[in-house]
């Protein structure tokens, strides 16, 4: 059946528009969705990136959870950061984010929210059951005034002020004379993050900023450096101290630094998370990074200097949201206590709980310029003061593999060849201590199959990284 073409992952459902993602499916989506939720309380937020297709996806996801007696709290286009802060702050149980979030301008998606956090997997399998069987022809009946079911709320106000509740405005005000500039890429990020750093007193430039002839991107929509040229040339050339870049829900951040360095994640991270252990390392407070398996081996090296500690979970937003909301009930909830934080270094974006539950790349935007401006330092010194790691990747198709018997014959591979492979989910991850590490990441949003490694060595990182690729594709011809 056609729904089986999607892709669901631990944030929510993605396909190709038209192909695999229409009107019609989404709908379904929407109606699944709303007959799994069980909350009293029938307030749910939507909201939607700047892909063209999300206005008509919009009406559908609207008429299938009206179906289903739910009132609608109506964010509009707004970054998806934003909306799960909204969600939090007015305590409403559920939501639905129409965005393709980094995947390329063909794809779209529905992220699915419930009260805490995005669903499980178990609860992903329960829509996925459900498309098969629903009929729209038996709701085709039923007419429905949305008008009445609707609220429409605008969420910047709050979401601002708060943000500015957890960096020292007032300070970064008046010692700031960065010159950053933006791309957003055309995406959400471009109705928050300049409005944001202005307030903080940068002076901003924007580039990319608009949808061109027939709603194209700009620009590739994933904030990697092979999209980013423009902004490399901008920063480079115009002199300018650092540029950003978000994907088109600006959950994620990129970082261009003063000398057109493109930066990944993981080091926009590693700044923020060495901040945070300047400020509170090795005192009562008990200090945790939560990140992913994927992410850089800084984290253990920056914990280790300032006497906290590093928690890895599976891939994935939800994982890590998760594991925060767990250490925090444990703790009571109390700030003085414990400090949790962290991200994914392949996004780049800061959870910082205490703020808001969800991977964020305007507030890790905001922290950057918090850091450079107390410290006085151009971004390209700090960076060059981080643990010196490199990282290589490489990409492997895998349409139509069953994952999981690709995933044990190459783990019984490597520990025949005497390696000590740890799987989580269906993630394959070895290495030497702090020294380097492999991951072989079956693609929670792409058909493919994601070696990453690490070490100190560039080469290293290229030689581990490209062997390991060559031991998967020889399995794989072997299936």
């Amino acid at each position: 059946m056609e729904e089986l073409n999607l892709l669901f992952t631990p944030s929510g459902i993605r396909g190709r528009i038209e192909k695999d993602l229409s009107p019609q499916i989404v709908k379904k989506i929407a109606i699944a969705f709303g007959m799994l939720l069980k909350n009293s309380d029938k307030r749910l937020i939507i909201g939607r990136d700047t892909r063209p297709s999300g206005k008509e996806f919009e009406k559908e996801v609207i008429e299938g959870l009206i179906i289903n007696g739910f009132k609608i709290i109506n964010a509009g286009i707004c970054p998806t950061p934003i909306i799960i802060h909204a969600k939090n702050r007015l305590n409403i149980p559920g939501g639905v984010i129409i965005t393709g979030s980094h995947n390329s301008e063909e794809w779209n998606g529905l992220k699915l929210l419930s009260t805490e956090n995005f669903l499980d997997k178990a609860e992903m399998e329960e829509i996925k059951k459900r498309l098969s069987s629903i009929n729209l022809k038996a709701f085709s009946h039923k007419k429905i005034k949305t008008y009445e079911h609707i609220e429409n709320l605008n969420p910047f106000l709050h979401y601002t002020q708060d943000l500015f509740k957890h960096i020292d405005l007032k300070s970064i005000i008046s010692g700031n004379n960065l010159r950053v500039v933006i791309d957003s890429g055309a995406g959400t990020g471009k109705f928050a993050t300049p409005q944001i750093l202005k307030k903080m007193g940068c002076k901003v430039r924007l580039i990319n900023n608009k949808l061109l002839v027939k709603s194209a991107f700009p620009r590739g929509i994933e904030p990697k450096e092979t999209n980013l040229r423009d902004l490399i040339m901008e920063v480079w050339q115009g002199k300018y101290d650092l540029g950003f870049a978000h994907d088109s829900d600006a959950d994620r951040l990129a970082i261009i630094g003063d000398d057109g360095a493109y930066y990944t994640g993981d080091i926009g991270l590693s700044l923020i998370a060495d901040d945070y252990l300047k400020n509170y390392g090795n005192s009562s407070k008990e200090v945790i990074i939560i990140t992913n398996i994927a992410s850089s081996l800084r984290f253990e090296v920056l914990a280790e200097r300032y006497n906290a500690r590093v928690i890895r979970t599976s891939i994935g937003e939800r994982y890590l949201t998760a594991k925060m909301n767990m250490l925090i009930k444990e703790k009571g909830n109390d700030p003085e206590i414990l400090l949790v934080f962290g991200g994914e270094g392949s996004g780049g974006g800061l959870i910082f709980p205490y703020f808001n539950k969800t991977r964020d790349g305007i507030f890790a935007a905001a922290k950057i310029i918090e850091i450079l401006v107390k410290t006085e330092q151009k971004i390209s010194d700090l960076v060059s003061n981080l643990p010196k790691y490199y990282s290589h990747r490489e990409k492997i198709d895998i349409r139509n593999v069953n994952v999981s018997i690709l995933i044990d014959r190459i783990k019984k591979e490597l520990i025949e060849e005497g390696e000590d492979a740890v799987q989580t989910d269906l993630d394959l991850r070895f290495g030497v201590g702090k020294e380097w590490f492999i991951l072989i990441h079956p693609s929670n949003t792409e058909p493919v199959i994601r070696v990453i490694s690490e070490a100190k060595r560039k080469s290293l990182a290229r030689v581990y990284c490209e062997a390991t690729a060559e031991l998967v594709k020889l399995v794989l011809s072997r299936m």
